[in-house]
Order: C-alpha cells, then sequence, then structure tokens
C-alpha cells in the first residue's frame, strides 16, 4: 500500500478546510442529496463526499457505508487531492500497486472500482472529494465523469453558501445585540443628557447656583459615559465586521501602561487614587498597538471606577515562559459572584455605577475579551464582593516562529 504524500500547498489547503467550519458537522440533506444522486446516475452502491484533515478523511454525507471517517493513511482521496484539476479513477484497485494491499480493498468494504473528483474552492484549495465506490470492477462512461465533476462543483458552491449563511446569521445578531445597546446603553445617558440641559436652560427653574453647578458636572458625566459607549460599540463593530486595523507587532509594555495611566489621570487624581505600575521596562509583548491600549484604558477605567476614594491601584507585569501576564487590581467594592459568569457577555452588558456614581454601559470587558482573544491571548477576572477585583490578561512576549 502506498500512503498519499502530503501537498505542497497543505497548511494553506488545511487553512481553507477549516474556513468552512463543516467538519464533524450533522447530516445536511443538500449534502446528502448530492451524494444520492451521484450513486444513481454512476450506478454504485457507495457515494461519499469525503473531506481530508491532518490524520483522516471524515465524511460529510455518504451512501451505501456506516463508517463517518477512515484513517487519512488508507484514504484513496488523499491521492484525489493530490491532482486537484484530474478525477482519480481506478477501474480495479486489486491490480494498482498503490492500493491493492489497502485494508479497505483486502476487507470490508472490499473496495474494487473508485472515482474521486476533487472539491476545490474557489483560492484552488482541494478539500476532498466526491466520490463513487463499487465492489466490483467497473468503467465510468464520459457522461457519468462529466456528472461526477459538476456535482463535485456543486459541493464547493454549497459549502460557500453555507458559510455566507453563518456569516449573515452573525451578522444579524450582532445588529441586533447592537440595537440593543443602542436603545438601552446609549438612550439612558442621551435621556439625561436632554433632562438636564433642559432644566438649566429653564429660566423658572428655580435652581440656586450651586445646583446649576452640580447639574453641568452629571451633564459632563452623562456625555463622557455616552462618548465611550459610542467609542466601544464603534470598536466592536469594526471589529466583527473584520474592518478593525490588526497589526501585530513588539513593543515595550511599560509604554503601554504609562500611556493609559496619563490618559486617565484625571479620574484617578479626582478620586485621589494612587496607580501604581510594576514592569520591567524592557518587558515585550507581542500585540496590536491600538488593541493593547484599548484592553489596558478599559481594565484601568474599570479599575478606577469600582475602587474606594483615597485607594490603590496595582498594575504588574512579568514574563511567564514565552507570554507574558498583566494584573490590574483593585481593591474597591468587588463583583457579585452571581455576575461573573456572564461578565464577557455582550447580551449582559453588566454594569453598575461606581463608587463616586460613574456610569458606564459594560461593553468594555466585552471588547477586552475579544482583542485578548485576538491577540492570542486570554482574559480572566477574579473577584470578591466587598474586597476587590483582579484582571488577568495574558498575551504573547514574542512573534510565534
Amino acid at each position: 500500500m502506498t500512503v498519499a504524500p502530503i501537498p505542497e500547498n497543505e497548511p494553506d489547503r488545511l487553512e481553507a478546510l477549516k474556513r468552512y467550519q463543516i467538519l464533524d458537522t450533522e447530516n445536511e440533506e443538500l449534502f446528502d442529496s448530492i451524494a444520492k444522486l451521484a450513486a444513481i446516475i454512476c450506478e454504485v452502491p457507495i457515494a461519499l463526499i469525503s473531506l481530508i484533515d491532518e490524520e483522516r478523511q471524515w465524511f460529510k454525507a455518504k451512501v451505501g457505508l456506516d463508517a463517518k471517517e477512515t484513517s487519512r493513511e488508507l484514504a484513496f482521496c488523499a491521492h484525489a487531492i493530490l491532482e486537484p484539476e484530474e478525477m482519480l479513477l481506478v477501474p480495479d484497485a486489486t491490480k494498482d500497486k498503490r492500493f491493492r494491499d489497502n485494508p479497505l480493498v483486502t476487507g470490508a468494504p472490499d473496495i474494487r472500482f473508485y472515482a474521486g473528483s476533487p472539491i476545490v474552492t474557489h483560492d484552488r484549495q482541494a478539500l476532498g472529494t466526491l466520490c463513487v465506490i463499487d465492489t466490483e470492477t467497473r468503467e465510468l462512461s464520459e457522461k457519468q465523469k462529466e456528472a461526477l465533476r459538476h456535482l463535485s462543483k456543486q459541493v464547493c458552491a454549497n459549502l460557500e453558501l453555507r458559510l455566507a449563511h453563518d456569516r449573515l446569521e452573525k451578522l444579524n445578531e450582532s445588529k441586533n445585540r447592537f440595537f440593543s445597546i443602542l436603545s438601552h446603553d446609549l438612550r439612558s445617558p442621551l435621556s439625561s443628557v436632554l433632562s438636564i440641559a433642559e432644566m438649566l436652560l429653564d429660566p423658572e427653574s428655580g435652581l440656586s447656583p450651586e445646583d446649576e453647578q452640580k447639574f453641568k458636572g452629571y451633564l459632563l458625566a452623562n456625555a463622557k459615559v455616552t462618548r465611550k459607549t459610542a467609542e466601544n460599540l464603534l470598536q466592536m463593530v469594526q471589529f466583527e465586521q473584520g474592518r478593525f486595523k490588526f497589526e501585530p507587532q513588539e513593543m515595550k509594555l511599560l509604554e503601554t501602561l504609562e500611556s493609559a495611566k496619563a490618559a486617565l489621570s484625571g479620574r484617578s487624581t479626582a478620586k485621589r487614587i494612587e496607580v501604581n505600575i510594576s514592569c520591567n521596562p524592557d518587558l515585550t509583548a507581542w500585540a496590536d498597538p491600538s488593541m493593547l491600549q484599548s484592553i489596558t484604558q478599559n481594565l484601568l477605567s474599570n479599575a478606577l471606577k469600582f475602587s474606594h476614594p483615597d485607594s490603590e491601584i496595582r498594575i504588574s507585569a512579568q514574563p511567564i515562559g514565552e507570554t507574558l501576564s498583566l494584573t490590574v487590581e483593585d481593591f474597591g467594592i468587588g463583583i457579585k459572584p452571581h455576575a461573573l459568569p456572564t461578565l464577557f457577555d455582550l447580551e449582559s452588558s453588566y454594569s453598575t455605577a461606581g463608587t463616586s456614581g460613574e456610569l458606564g454601559s459594560g461593553l468594555g470587558l466585552t471588547l477586552c475579551k475579544q482583542f485578548a482573544t485576538r491577540l492570542g491571548g486570554s482574559l480572566q477576572i477574579e473577584s470578591e464582593y466587598g474586597k476587590g477585583t483582579l484582571a488577568r490578561l495574558t498575551l504573547p512576549s514574542k512573534k510565534e516562529p
């Protein structure tokens, strides 16, 4: 038996296969119908839509066979994908040196005849084949070969349609989530802005100069919340639609931390909170600058929001092998246990007022989680209600080889 060599374009081919998110999915009528039609047209007992991953061939659709997959080493289809433009025809497997001692020939399902038409994507990657199999030797007519080629193209067209449908569903889900946020998290502070503005402009409001100054502060606070919510929403829309520029590079982590501290110095000063940073100046992260800035600023913003006045926030970073661990720790009000499991869920948008009445939308943590994952890292939140919260960000310290 000859094991099929690995194609030169194997990394690209596997990436294309993963793109369709088809492996190990349930049966689908569209693909089942193609396999049935291939069996009928070619007058064979077995027809398969076979996809080749790293170690196996997996059957998206099958007629006349119970197995869901076989080893790639045994797969006739692993040979077929080596020539994406050609149909592999094996009239008699017992006389073909590549297959005559293959266990699928010497034992069940006793393959004698095989014909496999490669399933080729728009970027010329062979994912597998639409194949027909018989337990007797035979030949296909030219019309049967032509039909098999057309059907294999239909498999690929259905894969594209399936992918487009999934993307549309995700976009629709995102649209619904964003409209929900727009209707709640933006409408609430905007309503407050309008109400306060109307009160300040009303000559008969009877507000004292002290009250006017207080309401102007409320007006500014609500305007800032609205702006931050809009900024986070815009970043999330760009990220989910693939329009967020992603340019990872090696960068000094301390510079990003100092930048986030400076950007929020007004808030820390107002609450008299000491922000202490412990980070080796030479410690580097492999990250997109905009994403990392957004993560660190959001985490520090949350820590400031929930810290008590005249307290401390500790930011520390240290290398761990090929990664780095960044923690932002506050000693504020903490998070209630029931809220922790849904902290990153956009639908939940968990948010409470800060220790000085600061408002928020709860979008920041969701965005941080998405960005951390995109950077090849992770984000975890540990909290004890009434004692404080620790956010732990793990990132690669250098580019993967």
